[in-house]
């Protein structure tokens, strides 16, 4: 099983018609959002800069599984998860799973620098496109961290004081 994003994807795209040729049974799910998101983060959360050349044309690649002789399966809501993946792995064929993920959520560990911090300002300050959507997410992403973390401590709190 492979597990790749979009972007990584492209660029061996003929592995997969190969596995296809020798009747591979092999699974490659795809975290699908158009972007090389790597890339995008690298150059505003470490260079400071705006992202430039990330974006590409989508690919339908559970046709493209199809075309080459294999079974394609897309996912676009959370709830068709368990059901898809189910199906997809007890193919005999190769298969190819895309899995639409949102473009503007940051790989980013639990923990930041202050460099990257001001690194991603910096980038936002510069022109960064969709400064708003990443600023949301980025937010969102630190309110249910925060939320998670009271949770926890409330949670022991209560557990220690009926003790």
């Amino acid at each position: 099983m492979a597990f790749v994003g979009d972007g990584g994807f492209t660029m061996l795209m003929g592995e997969f018609a190969t596995a296809v040729q020798y009747d591979l049974p092999i699974k490659v799910i795809i975290l699908k959002n158009n972007i090389l998101g790597m890339i995008r983060w690298e150059q505003m959360a470490f260079l400071g800069n705006p992202e430039f050349g990330v974006e590409f044309s989508p690919i339908d690649f559970a046709k493209f599984a199809e075309v080459c002789g294999g079974k394609g399966y897309s996912i676009k809501e959370y709830s068709e998860v368990e059901s898809t993946m189910k199906i997809a792995m007890k193919e005999r064929k190769p298969t190819i799973v895309e899995a639409y993920v949102d473009p503007f959520e940051p790989p980013v560990p639990p923990k930041t620098d202050p460099e990257f911090a001001r690194n991603m300002a910096e980038s936002f300050a510069k022109g960064q496109p969709y400064v708003r959507r990443i600023g949301l997410t980025l937010y969102r992403n630190q309110v249910n961290t925060t939320f998670k973390s009271v949770q926890n401590k409330l949670k022991e709190t209560l557990t220690g004081s009926s003790e």
